[in-house]
């Protein structure tokens, strides 16, 4: 069997039900002479030793291994794209759209993922522009309120014109993969991920004609807070938490890196959403 990839890194989420299959996924990757890089989240479960963190393991690695839900692979998305290496994600949980491997084809998937049969997408990524610095996000960028329960003022402008001025708790932009999350809780509409689009989404806007709508990918989007100041966080990915304050803006547009992620041969994408949404077929 010919190896595509020589060094593995493993990264989980903290749970007592990861144990057994993070051991059971060291052992098939010893097995295959696979050298294995083990994150300290990872090697503190199975009592090893690591001084790796998770922000670092993408330098010493040719792919990650995943196993979790879809925030412990959004957890490690930044260190994959700016690597150039591709995520594995084994879901742990019932919901999990990113996560596409199935935890109880684990001995398998890893075979099909180190020969030529595995199956690799590229999903594209949102670029957050704010106050000089950049960060990028898979599922969505989102802007919303604090605890306190009054609405916020955004100005919307698409590609320099002003398109609407958005009463509403908040405002998501997402990409088509991130339209399955957030959005799609929002009342926004599913988009399959190799769509060429952007998702805006209002959060409980005090208008009935502001709806989700879809625009092309090769937009700029830019967002100001036009209401009094008030908690207000731009979110990024659910990860990160930016403060915004009135007269702040961002600019949201797409970036030039993709993500990669390897999914099983024999699932496709309309299938995943009969199964993770629970459509009777």
């Amino acid at each position: 069997m010919k190896l595509k990839f020589k060094k593995v890194g493993l990264v989980v989420k903290p749970h007592p039900d990861v144990v057994p299959y993070l051991k059971n996924t060291t052992d098939i990757l010893k097995e295959m002479k696979v050298e294995i890089i083990l994150e300290d989240i990872a090697a503190k479960l199975i009592h090893m030793k690591s001084d790796i963190p998770r922000k670092q393991i993408g330098e010493q690695v040719d792919i990650i291994i995943m196993i979790g839900g879809d925030g412990t692979l959004l957890s490690v998305a930044k260190q994959a794209v700016n690597n150039n290496i591709p995520i594995a994600g084994f879901n742990l949980g019932s919901l999990g759209f990113l996560t596409e491997l199935c935890i109880d084809n684990l001995e398998s998937s890893i075979v099909e993922i180190f020969t030529s049969e595995a199956k690799v997408s590229e999903r594209k990524l949102l670029e957050l522009n704010f106050k000089g610095d950049e960060y990028l996000a898979l599922n969505d960028i989102v802007t919303s309120k604090g605890y306190i329960a009054r609405i916020i003022n955004l100005m919307l402008s698409i590609n320099g014109d002003e398109v609407a001025e958005v009463r509403s708790d908040g405002l998501i932009i997402s990409t088509p993969t991130g339209s399955t999350a957030y959005s799609l809780s929002a009342g926004g509409p599913i988009v399959a991920p190799d769509v060429n689009g952007m998702v805006i989404t209002p959060l409980c806007p005090h208008s009935l004609t502001l709806r989700p709508f879809v625009i092309p990918d090769s937009s700029t989007i830019r967002v100001k807070l036009t209401s009094e100041s008030q908690k207000v966080f731009i979110t990024v990915d659910g990860q990160t938490a930016i403060p915004i304050t009135t007269g702040d803006y961002f600019d949201v547009c797409i970036n030039r890196k993709k993500l990669k992620i390897i999914g099983s041969k024999d699932m496709n994408y309309f299938r995943l959403l009969s199964e993770k949404l629970k459509w009777a077929l």
